[in-house]
């Protein structure tokens, strides 16, 4: 969309900081029924903190979110929850009484632009007074890449028809509150506890509630007409002033954040107020250089080039973009919700969406990052200790939600999505949670040889979810097997079932992985392992008991054509035939069918046995899941974003591109186009991390087969080429790939380092800076059919 001839009169301001279009998402006019899902798709964050994506002006019906990774508090007996932070995006201007409000005055044109590559976010909107006098405004602000703790917003507003008189208040606003859910309502966290200003800077400081955690701002507003750098510095909340016909009046706010978390309490005000002078002196153009600078360092790793398409190129860096803003590298206190940082939805907690679904973009691309968010169930593993005991196990159980503490703060009661509010079983019952957090630290490990990790904390971590399943299983002396009864697996349509099998053979996997990492490590390491096994208590006796149990883990599955059965008993409930499918491809829900009775059926509600499939290729061959994918796929309804990504990735591994990029692009567009109708709540990060899995592990083709480094892609049919980088073991491997080449090229300046890699399924070298390049043989490819449902 074009501004309005009119509005030529003043330049853009900001455009030249702006990337390329290919990196922008774009919101063109105003539409209040969409303000809250672009309020999370343009919330801008460092994985520090984040803000959600709100006017300046905060419109009725505008949802303020400011989220500091790992701050956590709750309001009496109420659920413990993701703090919803001081707003420092407010800014009053009147022009004669009547405030600059989209929701308020007539507007002419409004666009937004999200500036992934940059993480900007800018504004412009064209307006008309009661008095039909034109005002051009424009913005951009950012939270530093490179200075966590600084963010910046500047404001451009220029009366183009006559001179005006402008009444401006800035503050960071105070009253935002958590929203309540089901059965609670709205909640503050935190109260006043210090206020100061100290010349132009305003200082306030808020403390929460139950954990009395200071969360300090400072901020600063300076202005300027005609020059964009500078200007005077303003210490009143509140002016008034003159702005002539043509000029431009710039507003620049300067914020700097702390928490107690950081600094101890008795210098966070010198520190915030000290972080924000320095900030200030820099000016707002280094700032953002520095800024920018950062960002292009952090997409030099996790940038995903697409030749052939450049819409899914776009959508991969908006996912791309907001797991990147989601995630602490420097706290090992603090993990990655299932909103990220960018909403309340499920009240920030973290789910096994961080293990199973959003680490492996970490280890590829952020090893360090990955080594916190494993840290992070390191400093929980007392408390899933305590859980275990709690209720008669031994080891540790990590809880299915869980906060700061680790402790379990799963909700009694939800809403379930046909509305109905129901009683919530998955703390009791959906244990592989345990199993999947063993699986993130053998996922690191495979991929980074972090010997230390493994024995300061992953080996640690295995040895007590490896304890817990043997207290865990249930010895059926009659037909001599080990079972685990009264679970939720990852297909939460059907609770309290016996002998789930994603979760009877990730505990048998988990039993198995403890047993022999830790033979492993005694051989590297023996004093070392020694000591952790002395810390654990852990005997030889135990660790061989471990692999009896294994051994005789009864996974259900049918005795005519080997299919794994969900559970036992799911090939008895009523088979129904698959609902029509939507605009994004998804099965509708079957009519006449209540949520309540979808457990009688074989409907599934997510990948279940098909994720099983996915977390162990070395357990089963092409020719088994195939068997497993002509089988389940019809009978999942993908009610839960998490399942579309892995059926992309599955199918592109059994060579069905076509179907596998219908699955990706479902993936892909979850956030960017509402599928689910709750992104207003917050993006869908496992989702996100499940896009990226499907592009780089199902189209790439990247896996870790028997210990090695895998390429065997499979682009989809308008895909030519696919360029990525991955870190491998420490070093970085370049990656290209199109439909019948692989050339890879490792980054290192030690010319002694190699890898072995295997590609197509032939073993290679690669050496330092030398390009290899493997081309596929031509074969007959498999058959594989869909029953005419695509």
């Amino acid at each position: 969309m074009t501004l309005p001839t009119a509005s030529r009169e003043t330049k853009d301001h900001f455009d030249s900081f702006l990337s390329d279009p290919a990196w922008h998402i774009v919101e063109r006019g105003w539409d209040r029924d969409r303000q809250a899902v672009f309020e999370t798709l343009f919330t801008l964050g460092n994985g520090y903190l984040a803000s959600r994506g709100v006017l300046e002006e905060l419109p009725a019906g505008a949802t303020p979110g400011t989220y500091f990774a790992g701050l956590f508090d709750k309001t009496g007996a109420q659920v413990t929850e993701l703090i919803n932070a001081p707003n420092p995006i407010s800014l009053r201007i009147a022009i004669g009484g009547e405030k600059l409000d989209v929701a308020a005055m007539d507007v002419l044109h409004h666009e937004r632009i999200l500036d992934m590559r940059n993480g900007l976010l800018s504004r412009r909107t064209l307006y008309t007074t009661a008095a039909k006098k034109r005002l051009d405004y424009q913005s951009l602000r950012f939270f530093s890449q490179h200075q966590k703790h600084l963010a910046v917003m500047q404001v451009a507003v220029t009366p183009l028809d006559q001179a005006a008189h402008f009444t401006i208040e800035s503050s960071v606003d105070c009253s935002v509150t958590n929203r309540g859910l089901v059965t609670e309502g709205n909640k503050r966290h935190f109260h006043i506890a210090d206020f100061v200003k100290k010349g132009a800077i305003n200082y306030i400081c808020n403390k929460t509630l139950e954990k009395e955690i200071l969360l300090a701002y400072a901020s600063q507003l300076t202005i300027a007409i005609q020059k964009r750098r500078g200007g005077r510095a303003v210490s009143r909340r509140r002016l008034e002033l003159r702005v002539a016909k043509g000029d431009t009046l710039f507003l620049t706010k300067y914020f700097a954040f702390f928490t107690s978390r950081d600094v101890p309490p008795s210098r966070i005000r010198s520190r915030t107020i000290g972080a924000l002078e320095r900030g200030v002196k820099k000016g707002v153009s280094r700032l953002l250089e520095e800024h920018c600078r950062a960002w292009g360092k952090a997409w030099r790793a996790a940038d995903i080039e697409i030749a052939g398409d450049h819409d899914a190129e776009r959508a991969l860096r908006f996912n791309t973009y907001h797991l990147m803003i989601a995630a602490n590298d420097a706290d090992p206190r603090a993990s990655v919700g299932a909103k990220g940082l960018t909403g309340e939805g499920y009240r920030g907690h973290v789910f096994w969406d961080t293990e199973i679904f959003m680490l492996p973009f970490f280890i590829y691309t952020r090893p360090q990052t990955a080594r916190n968010l494993l840290l992070y169930r390191f400093h929980g593993l007392d408390a899933a200790r305590a859980k275990a005991r709690e209720n008669g196990f031994k080891g540790a159980m990590y809880p299915w939600e869980s906060a700061d503490t680790g402790e379990d703060v799963t909700p009694t009661w939800h809403k379930d999505f046909d509305g109905r509010v129901i009683k919530i079983t998955t703390m009791q019952l959906e244990h592989h949670i345990t199993a999947d957090v063993a699986y993130g630290v053998y996922h690191y490990y495979q991929a980074t040889e972090d010997v230390d990790f493994m024995l300061d904390c992953g080996l640690e971590m295995l040895l007590e979810s490896a304890r817990f399943w043997a207290s865990r299983v249930t010895y059926n002396k009659r037909r001599r097997r080990y079972e685990i009864h009264h679970v939720i697996g990852p297909d939460e349509f059907h609770e309290d079932v016996n002998n789930n099998a994603f979760t009877n053979a990730l505990a048998r996997w988990n039993l198995q992985f403890a047993r022999t990492t830790y033979r492993c490590l005694r051989r590297k390491q023996p004093a070392r392992t020694g000591r952790v096994a002395k810390k654990v208590g852990i005997g030889r006796g135990e660790l061989e008991h471990w692999q009896q149990i294994a051994d005789k883990m009864w996974v259900p599955r049918s005795h005519e054509d080997g299919i794994l059965e969900s559970f036992e008993g799911y090939f008895h409930r009523k088979k129904l035939p698959r609902p029509a499918l939507d605009s994004h491809y998804l099965p509708h829900f079957p009519k006449r069918l209540p949520l309540s009775k979808i457990g009688t059926t074989q409907f599934i509600k997510q990948a279940d046995v098909l994720m099983l499939l996915y977390l162990l290729p070395d357990l089963f061959d092409d020719e088994v899941k195939r068997r497993h994918f002509l089988y389940y796929e019809p009978r999942t309804l993908h009610k839960s974003s998490l399942s579309p990504a892995i059926h992309a990735a599955l199918a592109a591994e059994l060579g069905k591109e076509e179907l596998a990029y219908r699955y990706f692009q479902t993936a892909v567009y979850t956030d960017l186009k509402d599928t689910y109708g709750n992104t207003r709540d917050g993006v869908h990060a496992a989702a996100m991390g499940g896009t990226w899995q499907a592009a780089i592990m199902g189209f790439g083709g990247m896996g870790i087969r028997r210990g090695l480094l895998t390429f065997n892609p499979h682009l989809p049919p308008d895909w030519k080429e696919m360029r990525f980088s991955v870190v491998w073991r420490g070093l970085r491997v370049e990656v290209r790939v199109d439909k019948r080449t692989v050339r890879l090229l490792l980054r290192t300046a030690d010319s002694r380092r190699t890898v072995t890699v295997e590609v197509y399924g032939t073993r290679e070298r690669l050496r330092p800076n030398h390009p290899l390049t493997c081309r596929r043989q031509p074969r007959e490819r498999p058959r594989f059919e869909m029953d005419g449902m695509y």
